[in-house]
């Protein structure tokens, strides 16, 4: 809103001087000669003749307002000049362009002015709000070791061979809203002390904002990187937004400093995101989507809170025992209890398959088929099903299972007489029934009686049974009570 009031402000003061604005082409001499005897420089729709060279003038200070407008300039060189008053170039079509080292005590405004050649203002400091605002640079922008005290406003602007702005400082907030920049952009080492907004940006080439700071609130919302996006060791103090973006190259924050909110909500990552040692404190990954050769890297990272399924990003995680691990310790924090299951099991999964043929692969491996885990109370559930169908198949089929004669009356003669009998074999539902008793309980019913090599496997089955029936109680119990 200050910027569009002096904006207007200007404005005004343009069409009340109409003694420079009248003439069509002015020489650059003459707007020397302006600026030496402290004269405001106020033209409009003009073109300027001759290379603009303020550079060398003695003492190095413009103390009126320099506005050149909706004009045309060859080149332009004013570097290492302090501006005191007012510098608007809005709308001005400017060859080569040199601000390095000048100092802009007032407000700096490049809204829509169109650069062909190359942009420098390398060391330059602005004091008050400065605005490029739809600005277009078709040569290099370079802006390292700028200093922007306030606001500083790059909403819709657009770079074609890319911007270099690190070791610069933005004091103010920092507004690239749907900036374009077509090469690489480099941010290194840049401080933004009221945090920064580049919602809806595109960066067709390489971004790196390695070794940055974010001071305040940071939005990414909505911008593409199309190459590769570096922000490690990116420290942000509050909470950074970094959702429904497009990551095109791989997302690399590896010892990034996340001392708030990331919030990468509905982002699409085409190549890895790298997080390995980041220290994160509540990380939010819902809704995001992931190439089919994505990987997610948490090595060494350290996070108070993940918010993401596990179903949704465990086909992407890098194995790491101690990543894992974490994982299911945030999954319990979060009350996502069948999540932290699934992670253990998939955690215990992959470790076995890891491990060289020896006891530790065997045991782990009955770990797995026998309880999951101990996270798959079902897994004992059904061997105890399937094992008391089998024994008792095993014992109808083998016909070792007898009914027991009735007792008789104790008679002398009848025992002279009678025989030794072996009983009546048990049928298929009594096979079972005998099978579900030794498997229960370890112990079989007097009406039957197993009979040559049965009486081994009904101890075998009594020892599954004790086996089986033991995991799955204590499988039950680690998921029932938490």
């Amino acid at each position: 809103m200050i910027l569009r009031l002096r904006s207007l402000i200007l404005l005004f003061l343009l069409i009340s001087t109409q003694s420079d604005s009248s003439a069509v082409t002015v020489a650059a001499d003459e707007i020397r000669q302006k600026v030496i005897s402290g004269e405001p420089v106020m033209l409009d729709g003009v073109t300027v003749s001759g290379c603009l060279n303020l550079s060398g003038i003695e003492p190095r200070i413009v103390r009126r307002e320099f506005v050149i407008t909706n004009s045309e300039i060859g080149d332009a060189d004013l570097s290492g000049l302090e501006f005191k008053g007012d510098v608007n170039l809005t709308g001005t079509r400017i060859g080569d362009m040199n601000f390095a080292s000048s100092v802009f005590s007032q407000g700096a405004f490049f809204d829509l002015i169109e650069v062909s050649g190359d942009a420098s203002f390398e060391g330059a400091q602005f004091k008050r709000d400065a605005s490029f605002s739809g600005a277009a640079f078709s040569g290099a922008a370079e802006m390292n070791h700028t200093v922007f005290d306030d606001y500083g406003y790059f909403a819709g602007s657009s770079f074609l061979e890319g911007l270099h702005i690190s070791s610069s400082s933005f004091q103010g907030f920092a507004d690239f809203y749907g900036a374009r920049i077509s090469g690489d952009f480099l941010c290194l080492i840049t401080k933004f002390g009221d945090g920064a907004g580049f919602m809806n940006a595109e960066f067709n080439g390489d971004a790196n904002f390695g070794m940055s700071s974010f001071a305040g609130y940071t939005s990414f919302d909505g911008s593409v990187f199309k190459g590769d996006a570096n922000f490690a060791l990116t420290r942000f103090d509050k909470a950074v937004y970094l959702g429904d973006m497009t990551f095109e190259g791989d997302a690399i924050f590896g010892l990034a400093q996340f001392e708030g909110l990331a919030n990468f909500a509905g982002t699409h990552f085409m190549g890895d995101l790298n997080l390995n040692s980041a220290s994160i404190d509540a990380l939010i990954l819902d809704n995001t989507t992931f190439g089919s050769a994505s990987r997610i890297n948490l090595k060494g990272a350290e996070f108070r809170r993940l918010t993401a399924p596990w179903s949704h990003i465990k086909d992407h995680i890098l194995y790491d025992g101690a990543t894992y691990l974490a994982l299911v310790k945030n999954y319990q924090g979060l009350e996502w209890f069948e999540d932290a299951d699934d992670c253990y099991y998939d955690y215990r999964r992959e470790a076995q398959l890891r491990k060289p043929l020896g006891w530790g692969k065997i045991i782990d491996y009955l770990a797995w088929i026998t309880c999951g885990y101990g996270v798959r109370p079902s897994y004992p559930f059904l061997w105890s099903i399937v094992l008391m169908a089998l024994f008792g198949m095993a014992f109808y089929l083998g016909k070792g299972i007898r009914r027991q004669p009735a007792a008789r009356e104790e008679n002398p003669e009848h025992l002279k007489e009678a025989a030794p009998t072996e009983g009546t074999p048990a049928s298929l539902h009594e096979s079972i029934y005998f099978s579900a008793l030794v498997y229960l309980y370890s112990t079989s019913s007097v009406d039957f009686r197993p009979s040559g090599i049965y009486r081994y496997l009904v101890i075998l089955e009594g020892i599954l049974g004790w086996f089986f029936l033991s995991l799955f109680l204590v499988s039950l119990g680690r998921v029932m009570i938490r």
